[in-house]
């Protein structure tokens, strides 16, 4: 309900309430009268805040737009304890409602006992671990599955949750991952081969003493219970990881709820943790299950910087994202920490991925707000079981010998006659591979492959040079990297399944230097920038803005605000708002046509660096726009982009293309420029008679067309479509020889 919908009765506990903050004070406000934040920073521009009614009152007469979430918190937590102790009484009594361990969520007593009982009932399977004990000495407790033996060497999986006490929905999708691998290890191929080539860890409670006095006293207790001697307790164990610790997304004050520590790794709970990981030496994948809103999360958590495997946590987050999905039709939204859901240094999954090395991501399981760590009993195993999904997705992704991807994506058309670059990511996750991936390529679908070396960009990046061919053919290629043992391919099931080029001779068809105005608009609706907006100038340079436009020969480009010369670099850069500039009429009406474009961004520079991005859209509406490109990283020079029309325009026909600058942070200084807008369309297509795309017909498509000589319906070599490869198809064969 908003906050003009108030009950006129007051409630009796604290409200959950959604704040929307239109800017600075209305956050202050806000922040001021709570001392428990859900959800502890923007997202969407939204804040989830534990309110008292007069405070809720008191931001409603400010103005400040809020949704309240939960009506009577207190009310929620007396009613899901009193339906758990009747469930327990109809258990104890035999009941139904006591015959489904995941019915509801479970205490630290139970949970244990439910470890005694795998290990006792399953010793070929599961084994005990323990990680070390808690400042209160209670053990942090977990298990080894496998069907290998203990000590074999093999990759591990470390599934664990309940850093943060209050977050009940945790332990118990950890511990069905556990109950799924046992119950499938009898009879179920999938598991039997997860469990026969690797093992896994599940540590269900990594805070046992706050997981435990959440149950007992404080249900939304938070940290674990350390004594901060000023009267608070309590360090925030998921900001208390020795990677980056002390940054953005942590405090030093002890009564915050993400109170780091006096120092990285100082609680025994992260000691253990740490410990345990680096002992083992062979943990490849991690989750660390949170809640609540519905999030894959992978590093960073301490800056907006993107890791060097992104591409390969962008797989594990759509495969995870699939195997949610596919359960009950629940969306996760994935991403890196820091821009997805809000800064968060010295967290676990930093340190497991940037100080041991191991592919860690974050699940915030169940819900979105409606219940937020309440999950009531209903959800409680829903929840845990499409997160046992994506457990085993993540599995199967890393079990592959080595990951390779596109990077970045190849091209679907290239230059005639001139070779072309292609690079991957690629990544060891098993055997050792030595030197670096090969790319197998061919002209054409039937010669055979040749196979080009790879050179090493640094990053684990890779580049080769696509072999050159005649306009109108097809290079058909795939990668190959070879370890001891072990070989890996991309795409995995070559060659069976390649990548295809085709070549072709590009031409202008349409070419705007900006020199003159050619039909662009300045503005459009939601823009607010108080300046810098678009204007067609030469540009006056400052270490922001471009001294010259891109032009060779040229004066004239699309700049967001005119410098002064020699002027500062925020003179005239894009402030408070957005601005938008918007092409004219362009023709994409042919899908192997490209787009290209020079652009120049700065946003490196001021009190918040790298805070914001220019979007460029498309349209062939005025009404609904694509994103084809966000720019996020400061060149501080001109750069072109290019994109085939096919994958930015369908259907096919007239566009608009538009370029977004936003300065939506505060401290951000955002200069863009635009110039050198063409469409270039090609000039030759795949000859008919070319069976083999190779770019060349001759003696291998005459060979084509003489195997199928006769009636033969259907067959590439019957070139007049007559049903009957015969002299007539000989003849337009013969006409066209290379």
């Amino acid at each position: 309900m908003f906050v003009a919908d108030l009950p006129p009765a007051p409630a009796v506990g604290d409200s959950i309430v959604r704040v929307t903050p239109r800017d600075l004070r209305d956050l202050r406000l806000a922040l001021a009268r709570t001392q428990d934040i859900w959800s502890h920073a923007m997202r969407n521009g939204e804040i989830d805040l534990r309110l008292s009614r007069d405070a809720i009152e008191s931001l409603a007469r400010s103005g400040v737009p809020i949704e309240i979430l939960i009506d009577d918190v207190d009310a929620m937590i007396a009613s899901q304890a009193a339906e758990r102790a009747a469930r327990r009484a109809a258990g104890a009594e035999g009941g139904i409602a006591g015959d489904d361990w995941w019915a509801d969520v479970k205490d630290l007593a139970q949970v244990h006992a439910k470890l005694d009982e795998w290990i006792a009932d399953h010793p070929e399977l599961v084994s005990p671990v323990l990680l070390g004990t808690s400042l209160e000495g209670r053990p942090i407790r977990g298990v080894r599955i496998s069907s290998q033996p203990v000590g074999a060497d093999l990759p591990a999986f470390l599934f664990n949750a309940c850093q943060h006490a209050r977050e009940w929905a945790t332990p118990m999708t950890a511990m069905l991952i556990g109950q799924e691998l046992i119950d499938g290890a009898g009879g179920d191929p999938r598991i039997q081969t997860i469990l026969s080539q690797c093992e896994v860890i599940i540590v269900p409670v990594v805070n046992p003493d706050g997981y435990h006095f959440s149950w007992v006293d404080t249900r939304l207790w938070r940290k674990n219970r350390r004594d901060n001697g000023d009267g608070t307790f309590g360090v925030d164990l998921n900001r208390n990881w020795g990677y980056e610790w002390g940054g953005q997304g942590s405090s030093g004050n002890p009564n915050s709820e993400t109170y780091r520590g006096t120092a990285p790794f100082s609680e025994p709970e992260t000691q253990a943790m740490r410990d345990f990981i680096l002992g083992h030496g062979r943990v490849v994948g991690n989750i660390d299950f949170h809640s609540y809103s519905q999030l894959i999360l992978w590093p960073w958590g301490w800056t907006q910087e993107l890791s060097i495997d992104q591409p390969l946590f962008v797989e594990l987050g759509a495969a995870m994202q699939a195997a949610i999905d596919s359960v009950h039709g629940r969306f996760y939204e994935p991403g890196p920490i820091y821009t997805t859901i809000y800064p968060a240094a010295g967290g676990s999954v930093d340190w497991c991925y940037g100080g041991a090395g191991v592919f860690a991501t974050t699940v915030e399981v169940r819900d979105t707000g409606a219940y937020g760590f309440l999950i009531p009993a209903a959800e409680v195993r829903p929840c845990a079981e499409e997160n046992t999904a994506a457990a085993l997705s993540l599995i199967e992704t890393l079990l592959v010998p080595a990951f390779m991807a596109a990077d970045p994506e190849f091209p679907t058309l290239v230059p005639a006659d001139t070779p072309a670059p292609v690079s991957i990511y690629a990544v060891p996750l098993a055997d050792a591979f030595d030197g670096t991936p090969t790319l197998r390529a061919r002209v054409g679908t039937s010669a055979d492959f040749e196979s080009i070396p790879m050179s090493a960009l640094g990053d684990d990046r890779y580049e080769a040079m696509l072999p050159s061919a005649p306009c109108g053919a097809v290079i058909e290629f795939y990668f190959e990297w070879n370890g001891d043992s072990l070989t890996a391919r991309l795409p995995g099931a070559a060659p069976a399944e390649l990548f295809g080029a085709g070549t072709t001779e590009l031409s202008q068809v349409h070419g705007d230097s900006m020199e003159t105005d050619l039909g662009w608009t300045v503005g459009a609706a939601g823009d607010n920038a108080t300046s810098g907006q678009w204007v067609r100038v030469d540009p006056n340079g400052t270490t922001a803005q471009p001294e010259d436009d891109h032009t060779p020969g040229g004066t004239i480009c699309w700049v967001t605000g005119q410098g002064v010369p020699g002027g500062a670099a925020g003179a005239a850069d894009v402030d408070n708002g957005i601005t938008t500039l918007v092409s004219p009429l362009l023709d994409g009406g042919d899908p192997n046509s490209v787009l290209r474009y020079w652009r120049w961004y700065s946003n490196n520079q001021g009190a918040a660096p790298n805070s914001d991005s220019m979007l460029v859209e498309v349209s062939t509406d005025g009404a609904t726009w694509t994103l084809i490109e966000e720019v996020s990283t400061s060149a501080n020079a001109w750069i072109e982009a290019s994109f085939a029309m096919g994958d930015i325009v369908s259907p096919p026909g007239p566009f608009r293309v538009r370029f977004v600058a936003r300065d939506l942070n505060a401290g951000s200084l955002v200069e863009a420029a635009i110039d050198d807008l063409s469409i270039e369309g090609p000039s030759c297509a795949v000859n008919a008679a070319d069976f083999n795309q190779d770019g060349v017909v001759d003696g291998d498509d005459l060979g084509t067309l003489l195997g199928q000589w006769g009636k033969c319906v259907g067959c590439p070599a019957d070139l007049n479509g007559d049903g009957v490869v015969d002299g007539d198809d000989l003849g337009a064969l013969l006409g066209e020889w290379s």
